[in-house]
């Protein structure tokens, strides 16, 4: 497994989403597709770092999201209330509703996490030192 920590955000549907932001908040990968398996989805995010959080967009995490996230050993991540499509569509980039969905859930949590996500990055340099960090600090809760 690639070592580069990780936050993913997962519109799940017919048409799935994946984003993935770095440490510094800068977008790794933003993927849509139709039918895009929980498998798919799993093989995707790992072959392109570690996820320490997965999000959704909504307060009540879906089954797929949760089935993703307790896969991987994942923090999961929910706002305390569902993003509205106003909230979305500000947050959020990509070329459709699916994709602008999941970034928007990606920096939602990369946000609303940027306390715990400063201390990591002033603590580690590399990736693999950021991860350990990451282990110890924000996977613990």
């Amino acid at each position: 497994m690639n070592e580069k920590p990780l936050i993913i955000g997962i519109d799940p549907g017919n048409t799935s989403a994946v984003a993935a932001l770095n440490l510094n908040g800068e977008t790794e990968f933003l993927i849509s597709r139709k039918e895009f398996s929980h498998h798919k989805i799993i093989r995707t995010i790992v072959e392109n770092g570690y996820p320490l959080v997965i999000a959704a967009d909504r307060e009540e995490i879906p089954s797929t999201v949760d089935k993703i996230a307790s896969s991987l050993g994942a923090k999961k991540f929910t706002p305390e209330n569902d993003l509205s499509r106003k909230r979305k569509d500000k947050l959020g980039k990509g070329d459709n509703s699916h994709e602008k969905d999941a970034y928007a859930s990606a920096l939602h949590a990369y946000k609303s996490l940027s306390k715990q996500i400063r201390k990591i990055n002033s603590r580690a340099e590399t990736d693999s030192e950021k991860l350990d960090v990451a282990r110890k600090h924000l996977l613990k809760t």
